[in-house]
C-alpha cells in the first residue's frame, strides 16, 4: 500500500491518494553486510485536490537502485538502504465530475500531454528481514523533476508500507 502526493511552490491543495505499487527486486552482495537491489515496480502515483473530485492518478514503470546494509537484529536483520530512482509514466488518467483524461497523451485541442512521462528522484528504505525470506519495508519516494506539462513546481512523493519475500 502507498500514500503519494505532489509537493512544490504549485502542489498547494493536494491531497493524500492511497494506492499500491508491485512488483520484484534482486539482491547483489557487494562486501560483508552491504548490497546493491535494484528494483522494477508498478507504481500508483498522484493526489486528490482538496475541496473537489478532482483526481490525477498516473502508474508508473519505477526501476529504483538502491545500496543496501544490513545489520543483524535478533532473529533477523534490520535493512537500511537508499539509491535512486528512475520512473517512466506507462498509464493514468485524470478524473473530474465523472469525465476522465489521459495523463500521458495529448487531448482535446491541448498542445501537449497534462504529465510529462519521466520522472527522477530519490528512493529510501527502512525496514526487517526475517531469515525465511519474509521482510517488511517503510519505504519513500522523492522526486526531483517537475512532473505536470506548461510550468508549475509539482513533483512526486510517495510513503509505501511493502511486505514481500525473498527467494
Amino acid at each position: 500500500m502507498n500514500f503519494s502526493n505532489f509537493y512544490g511552490n504549485d502542489a498547494d491543495g493536494t491531497k493524500t491518494l492511497i494506492g499500491f505499487q508491485f512488483g520484484g527486486l534482486y539482491e547483489l552482495p557487494l562486501s560483508g553486510d552491504f548490497y546493491l537491489q535494484p528494483e522494477a515496480l508498478l507504481t500508483l502515483k498522484g493526489a486528490k485536490s482538496d475541496g473537489t473530485d478532482q483526481k490525477i492518478k498516473p502508474f508508473y514503470l519505477e526501476i529504483p537502485v538502491r545500496f543496501m546494509y544490513k545489520l543483524p537484529a535478533g532473529p533477523g536483520k534490520l535493512t537500511l538502504a537508499t539509491g535512486p530512482y528512475l520512473g517512466f509514466g506507462v498509464f493514468g488518467e485524470y478524473t473530474q465530475s465523472g469525465v476522465g483524461y489521459n495523463l500521458f497523451t495529448k487531448v482535446l485541442d491541448a498542445d501537449e500531454a497534462l504529465m510529462k512521462r519521466f520522472d527522477l528522484g530519490l528512493s529510501s528504505a527502512l525496514g526487517y528481514e526475517l531469515q525465511s525470506g519474509l521482510f517488511f519495508n517503510l519505504e519513500s519516494s522523492l522526486g526531483f523533476l517537475k512532473v505536470i506539462n506548461g510550468g508549475g513546481d509539482v513533483k512526486n512523493t510517495t510513503v509505501a508500507l511493502v511486505a514481500g519475500y525473498k527467494f
